[in-house]
């Protein structure tokens, strides 16, 4: 490992080493210049991202935001020069460049569906379609601005074939999940690395506030605004590049950059206001008295005996989901300046975002600032600096996966109850109420996490030749997060009402810092084929430091810090490291422009795993084939392009919660005030790496000059090894360790489909683009420690066994209403005559079968029109409100009206729901297949209008280009679940195993926004 250290810090030094040694400024007075434009033919709008390349070399540039490029140091001589932009078809032209002259190159591009031709980001560099041997998908920026949504992965959803997103709850800034081709990992974690402008960057939720399922996730930081694409690498061979972190896929996102020329200022804004998209139908006040008194009747009580009196108890009638809900804004601007000379060029932007929640008492704020420069003081050196901050406040209230938050006492208190007594406070528990007031919570609690951070890198390049290249990079993302919490002493009914107020703060610091060195070499030669290889090495540092104070008793409510409390009754803080080393190699060879072989390796050290297997080597290697190219298929030729995909590869994955898992530990262990220490963990030296590995086949298909475009993969991903803790004997002093134990497997389908239905030459015609893709895919546990199944999750409901996927469900089985007595009726698996936990069986899987999204875009003259939908099949949701508001009546929370509606109520009755039952005995509260529901939906996502003011009007306005649109997000939702939303899961982003629940999940909104975007 000393030698390996030695040779990596050995590597990241020659890219400083190289600074120094620069040779003179007489190489770059004999090179010229080639700067351009590139239009959209349609619409004659600038189009930034568009890759212009000198055909044969590694010389190119990318256009800005005005549709500008400048390739500098460019030898003497005629060349061809190429333009690519995803959603484009290709076009290229000839210049000749003279010593110390600039030559101009001006493109005008057509849409067009995907093609072979189209420019992606790969690990450690770009490559053209044409030449990716494995499953890469890409998002163009115009995908994710301009939507109401807090964080990046929201925006994401549906985007690209085999990224499955789940929103999880509606509260602004929320965790998102993320998984790309599934699920791999019980307990390393399943979210994907996400890196932006080439180093690793921080994506856990690192908030110590209890929330219940309302997580924060590092990954919101990030602005849609100041990110040009983002290329998701989906099959391991794609992946294997970042070896140890590429299990669960990667998302490359690429930042804008900055072109020479005048400087070019853009703004983009919008304003949007939101409402609830969907109600939970609930009782009414005469409804719930009726409701419990027939549950009263049913088992035998006398009129005398009934819990309320019609006419009396049902007198005041509260509707509690409007008492918390509210119309809340949303809006978002962002400014950003680009320009340069000839030898350096710069974009600078800054974002503000803000999202105040429908619910009380929950709002996210995020403010952003990006600094991109690019700086070639030689014709070989070049030089790339990104600096990103931002600033972050997300105010939550306790919801979700809690039985005492602002959406869970929404609905569960009776609505008989006012939300105020006469003298204008708040009722109580002490007024009748069954739970806390849910009003009072989202006025008098509040629980605000602040995030300030930095991301920044450095990235050296110096080039010996044209074909060999010596690439430096290093980077920095630090964090440091400040939870405050205050629970009001005003609410009566909680412990804060006893204690006389309870704050809590907490301070998060955490840091990567990420150093790389690589070389790049264009092998010389053409008999055999052009050859690239990529070979180098990097170190990563991660470290983490946190504190945590509690405070109670407080003499005012305007004194909120645990320091002005009167006792400190909880305080714990401590620091963790984890550092990792790594090799890494690509080859890339192509014959004829016809075949290509890609093959890569990686070898990673973590200081996670035991000193037997501390190494981790992952492997990959991919063919390609352009069948259209092969003269006896001329006939694919005439219509399009064709081109086979085969590759296998391996990545790794080290993400455990505990850095130290491997080691046997000591802790604190006081008695009364006597300090001591105790073992608190065995070791594990053979402590290893959990190993992804996957096989896929894919086709890319393009024809009518770009106007039809299909991508398609078959692939199986088998994940063995997995991380997780393993039961040991109590004898031992402990009961489990961390290990190596058991197998996962997903494989499926995917497809994108791109069209160009409707497409009219003439400027201003009528124009339709559709993208569509849908995944089909398979979640299966292959094996487990002794193959025992364990559970997991609300009420134990969700299984990991040998055979099934992740996470399913296993309740009793639902079978029906008996008529005659109206009790419900349960299958009894093991026959033995008795209804019992012996007899839960598997009843649903939270993974859909399928999922996607389908996008319209249309141009008219001066207008736009696109509209999203997205959708997910297949997939069980349990809604654990029912365990309260469907249980016939045992408990005292309010109760669905639906199901109200469908109860059996006298012998004979075929119904759905079972009679009502004061005494909860007509099965009707037990967990079963009846509160797994159908979690398929299809949804109205998105609607946007647009108008491009003519430049005589802009020009009034001292614009050069100016858009006005509207736009409507979450407009309608079709599904059969009775809940808010089905896309949710109240334990959060970071659950791998209690998968597809919502317990009083916060509600999602629908949002109509208006908005503008101009330059000048």
């Amino acid at each position: 490992m000393t030698r390996r250290c030695l040779w990596s810090a050995v590597l990241v030094a020659a890219g400083g080493i190289a600074t120094v040694l620069l040779p003179s400024n007489a190489s770059a007075q004999a090179t010229g210049f080639i700067r351009g434009e590139v239009l959209d033919s349609a619409s004659r709008r600038p189009v930034d991202g568009v890759q212009v390349v000198v055909a044969g070399s590694t010389l190119g540039a990318i256009t800005a935001s005005d549709g500008r490029y400048l390739i500098r140091n460019v030898p003497p001589g005629s060349y061809t020069i190429r333009a690519t932009r995803l959603g484009f078809g290709p076009a290229q032209r000839g210049v000749t460049v003279a010593v110390l002259d600039t030559a101009v190159a001006d493109f005008t591009l057509r849409t067009a569906a995907i093609n072979l031709s189209q420019v992606v980001v790969v690990g450690y560099g770009t490559a053209n379609r044409r030449e990716v041997t494995n499953a890469v998908a890409t998002v163009r920026n115009e995908e994710l601005v301009n939507m109401p949504v807090a964080s990046v992965a929201a925006a994401l959803q549906g985007k690209a074939a085999g990224l499955q997103v789940v929103q999880n709850a509606g509260n602004p800034g929320n965790g998102i999940s993320v998984r790309v081709r599934g699920a791999s990992s019980l307990s390393a974690g399943n979210q994907p690395l996400y890196v932006i402008d080439g180093i690793p960057m921080l994506r856990d939720s690192y908030s110590q506030l209890g929330m219940g399922g309302q997580d924060v996730s590092a990954v919101s930081g990030l602005s849609p605004d100041e990110i040009s694409s983002i290329d998701v690498l989906k099959d391991a061979s794609a992946s294997a590049i970042y070896g140890s972190r590429g299990s669960n896929g990667v998302v490359l996102i690429t930042t804008k950059r900055g072109e020479a020329g005048r400087p070019k200022v853009n703004f983009n804004g919008y304003y949007g206001t939101q409402d609830l998209s969907k109600k939970v139908n609930m009782l009414n006040a005469k409804e719930y008295v009726a409701y419990f008194n027939e549950a009263a009747k049913n088992d035998g009580y006398a009129d005398d005996e009934l819990p309320f009196v019609p006419g009396v108890d049902d007198t005041v009638d509260t509707d509690w989901q409007k008492a918390v809900l509210q119309t809340a804004p949303v809006y978002d601007l962002s400014v950003g300046m680009t320009g340069g000379g000839e030898r350096i060029s710069y974009f600078v932007s800054g974002a503000f975002f803000d999202q105040t929640g429908i619910l009380l008492g929950s709002q996210y704020r995020r403010a952003n600032f990006r600094a991109n420069l690019d700086f070639a003081p030689s014709s070989k050196l070049s030089v790339r600096t990104s600096i990103g901050l931002g600033r972050e406040g997300n105010i939550r209230n306790e919801n979700d996966n809690t039985i005492d938050g602002v959406a869970t006492n929404a609905l569960a208190n009776q609505p008989n109850v006012p939300v105020r007594n006469a003298d204008g406070t708040f009722t109580s528990t002490d007024d009748g109420l069954e739970y806390t007031n849910p009003v009072g919570l989202g006025v008098l609690d509040n629980a605000e996490s602040r995030t300030l951070r930095a991301m920044g890198n450095t990235e050296m390049s110096y080039a010996f030749s044209d074909r060999f290249r010596l690439n430096g990079r290093v980077g920095v993302d630090m964090l440091n997060l400040r939870d405050l919490r205050w629970n009001s002493p005003l609410i009566i009914g909680t412990y804060a009402a006893s204690a006389a107020g309870v704050a809590q703060q907490g301070n998060t610091t955490v840091s990567r810092y990420v150093a790389e060195t690589y070389l790049q070499w264009e092998v010389p030669g053409q008999r055999f084929g052009q050859l690239s290889i990529v070979g180098g090495s990097g170190v990563e540092y991660n470290s983490s430091e946190d504190d945590f104070l509690q405070g109670e008793g407080f003499g005012s409510t305007q004194f909120r810090y645990p320091g002005n409390a009167g006792k400190v009754t909880s305080y714990d803080g401590g620091r963790t490291d984890n550092n990792l080393a790594s090799f890494f190699s690509r080859a890339n060879w192509s014959l004829n422009d016809r075949y290509f072989v890609s093959a890569s390796v990686r070898t990673d050290g973590s200081s996670r795993f035991g000193k037997n297997y501390r190494y981790g080597t992952f492997s990959s290697a991919s063919l390609g084939w352009a069948l259209s190219d092969e003269s006896w298929l001329s006939a694919i030729r005439k219509a399009g392009d064709m081109k086979l995909r085969l590759s296998y590869g391996e990545t790794g994955n080290e993400g455990i919660p505990d850095d130290f898992a491997s080691l046997a530990r000591f802790g604190k262990a006081n008695y009364a005030d006597a300090p001591g220490i105790a073992p608190s963990s065995l070791a594990n030296p053979d402590l290893k790496w959990e190993t992804t590995r996957e096989f896929d086949i894919g086709i890319d298909f393009s024809m009518f000059a770009g106007r039809i475009g299909l991508v398609a993969d078959y692939f199986r991903k088998t994940t063995d090894d997995l991380l997780v803790f393993r039961p040991i004997t109590s004898t031992s002093g402990f009961t489990s360790v961390y290990d190596n134990i058991g197998n996962i497997e997903n494989r499926g389908w995917e497809f994108q489909l791109s069209t160009e239905p409707i497409r009219e030459s003439r400027v201003g015609g009528f124009n339709w683009n559709s993208d569509f893709n849908i995944s089909f895919l398979r979640n299966e546990v292959t094996a487990l420690y002794r193959n025992e199944p364990f559970n997991s999750g609300i009420r134990s409901i969700n299984r990991v066994e040998v055979g099934q996927p992740i996470g399913a469900f296993q309740t009793l089985r639902f079978k029906g209403v008996d008529p005659e007595t109206g009790d419900a009726i349960y299958d009894d698996v093991n026959g033995d005559g008795d209804i019992t936990a012996d007899d839960r069986t598997i009843v649903g899987s939270p993974h859909p079968k399928y999922f996607g999204g389908w996008t319209n875009t249309f141009g008219w003259k001066r207008f736009d029109l696109r509209s999203f939908l997205q959708f997910t099949q297949g997939n069980k949701v349990f809604n654990a409100i029912r365990i309260f508001a469907d249980d016939g009546g045992y408990y005292f929370d309010n109760k669905l009206k639906d199901t109200y509606d469908k109860r059996w109520k006298a012998p004979g009755d075929v119904a759905e729901q079972p009679r009502l039952s004061y005494d909860g005995t007509s099965g009707a509260r037990d967990v079963s297949s009846r509160f797994v529901e159908d979690g398929s939906y299809l949804r109205l996502q998105e609607v946007t209008l647009g108008y491009l003011m003519p430049q005589s009007l802009a020009r009034t306005l001292n614009l050069s280009e100016a858009r006005i649109f509207v736009s409507g997000r979450n407009l309608a939702t079709w599904t059969e679940y009775t809940g808010f939303n089905p896309d949710v899961n109240s334990n959060g982003s970071g659950a791998s195993i209690s998968l597809g629940t919502d317990f009083y999940a916060y509600p999602l909104a629908r949002t109509i926004s208006f908005g503008v975007r101009g330059s000048w």
